[in-house]
């Protein structure tokens, strides 16, 4: 491949696997380095930004030996290790050579700060003056990147989770000719929202009984990337008992318009972009979230509170925005738990509440119409909401998980205890279903009567170990009253 030619089949497909990100710094490269473009236009240094495992050394990596770049990848931790402290940092960036091709790679840049960000942003300027040099920062924290060095680096592109369409080009350029269409299609439709790493450890654990691929190129073993998704989307909906009618609701609501969307654009209807699920601690909210993600493959985004809050102005909008731009990227739902606890109502919320729930009503208004992304949201308190959030286009659809009754505690139990050995469990279970218990304590009580039969040395479970589990139940709630 000549410097600056075409690019070829398998770049191609690393690059469109990337999306409008890769498409970008490939064009960064080929300005700067080929010179097309006017020296008005080029840019001269380039931040990636997006997390572990997301692909910035693989895309940078690709594209700078495509260009034939010498690459050179700048540690700071090795930079201090060496000694002569920022000195050592500057001589490093003055050796870059002006008559070959050169990626000065500054690794973790949030790091370089002091005396040593003071260096970078000088050799930033001086690297406009270096027609064969190009600068680029990867991190995973760039809200924490001072901002002199964010003003001096010209461009800043984020690396998402990649959408389908980029994850079936991504498979392509890994495999290569090994993978066969179906191979493509089954890992880019399991693997929704999973890092390029994720995704890659997938396609080997396909490949690797056949031909013991070793590619190289993935963080993340087979195992781990299992783990990954299934303790996001592994719950079904007959793991849930005694919600019968709102699981029907919920498969109205949000799996058919996800799973029949052109069904529902041919007959013209506009199904609800948010659904808020209301009613007592315990009763199944989040389960029910996860099993409709299951459902229709879907991502499954758990937006906890505290990963919203950051201490910089507009960092906390910031991060909103990239959790729904990363939602766009494939079928997804975002679970909003505990609702009320930052988004409920503006008069009663302070200055950051008042502006994420702002930035909130902006980012759901504004989901592109092709976009397969379902806001789900759950609280104890209804009545703390902001009334704008309940409105059409929004949270327009409400369901009340109810405290289950008789029958629905006889099925949880009977499904939390499938798998067990129980002493005269049809009688038992009949007998327990009568205390008022939500789904979550029936399920704390049937794993106190686990550890209970535990203690005895015993594998099947009696009355006793449910009794024993009973009573400390009941000294806990007496506990709590006291506090």
């Amino acid at each position: 491949m000549e410097h600056g030619g075409n690019v070829d089949e398998r770049l191609a497909y690393l690059v469109e696997g990337f999306g409008d990100a890769g498409k970008r710094i490939l064009q960064v490269f080929g300005g700067k380095l080929t010179g097309t473009l006017p020296e008005s236009l080029r840019i001269h240094s380039v931040m990636l930004s997006g997390r572990s495992g997301i692909g910035k050394s693989l895309l940078l990596t690709e594209i700078a030996q495509h260009f034939d770049c010498n690459i050179v990848k700048v540690h700071l931790g090795r930079v201090m290790a060496a000694g002569g402290q920022h000195n050592g940092l500057r001589q490093i960036l003055t050796r870059i050579p002006a008559d070959r091709s050169s990626l000065v790679w500054l690794v973790d840049i949030e790091l370089f700060c002091g005396l040593y960000g003071r260096v970078v942003e000088d050799f930033i300027e001086r690297v406009k003056s270096l027609p064969l040099c190009l600068v680029a920062m990867t991190t995973r924290l760039p809200q924490r990147i001072h901002a002199s060095l964010r003003l001096v680096c010209d461009d800043h592109v984020c690396l998402l989770p990649p959408g389908k369409l980029e994850r079936q080009q991504l498979c392509r350029w890994y495999a290569g000719s090994e993978a066969t269409p179906e191979m493509i299609e089954s890992a880019a439709s399991l693997t929704a929202g999973n890092t390029v790493s994720e995704l890659f450890a997938n396609i080997a654990d396909r490949l690797q009984p056949r031909h013991n691929l070793n590619r190289g190129s993935s963080t993340t073993s087979a195992s781990d990337s299992a783990v990954l998704k299934s303790s996001t989307t592994n719950v079904h909906w007959k793991d849930i008992g005694g919600l019968e009618k709102v699981i029907e609701e919920l498969k109205e609501t949000i799996v058919w318009p996800l799973l029949y969307r052109d069904e529902f654009a041919r007959l013209g209807i506009t199904p609800s972009r948010g659904v808020l699920l209301y009613g007592p601690p315990g009763t199944g909210k989040t389960m029910l979230a996860r099993a409709a993600a299951t459902e229709v493959s879907a991502n499954f985004i758990l937006v906890a509170i505290p990963d919203l809050i950051k201490g910089e102005v507009g960092e906390s909008e910031k991060a909103l925005t990239a959790i729904f731009a990363n939602a766009a990227r494939s079928p997804s739902i975002v679970f909003l738990d505990e609702i009320e606890a930052i988004f409920g109502s503006r008069e009663q919320s302070g200055e950051v509440g008042k502006k994420l729930i702002t930035q909130l009503f902006l980012e759901m208004d504004n989901i592109p119409e092709d976009a397969s992304v379902v806001i789900l949201a759950a609280t104890n308190a209804p009545h703390l909401m902001d009334s704008s959030i309940l409105r059409s286009g929004r949270l327009d659809k409400k369901i009340h998980i109810p405290r289950p009754d008789y029958s629905s505690r006889l099925d949880i139990l009977t499904r939390a205890t499938q798998n067990l050995s129980i002493e005269n469990a049809t009688e038992l279970l009949a007998q327990l279903a009568e205390t008022e218990m939500s789904g979550a304590e029936i399920k704390s009580l049937v794993r106190c009567a686990c550890y209970s039969a535990i203690q005895r040395g015993t594998k099947v479970l009696c009355r006793q170990d449910f009794d024993i589990a009973l009573a400390t139940a009941s000294a806990v709630d007496q506990f709590a009253d006291m506090q």
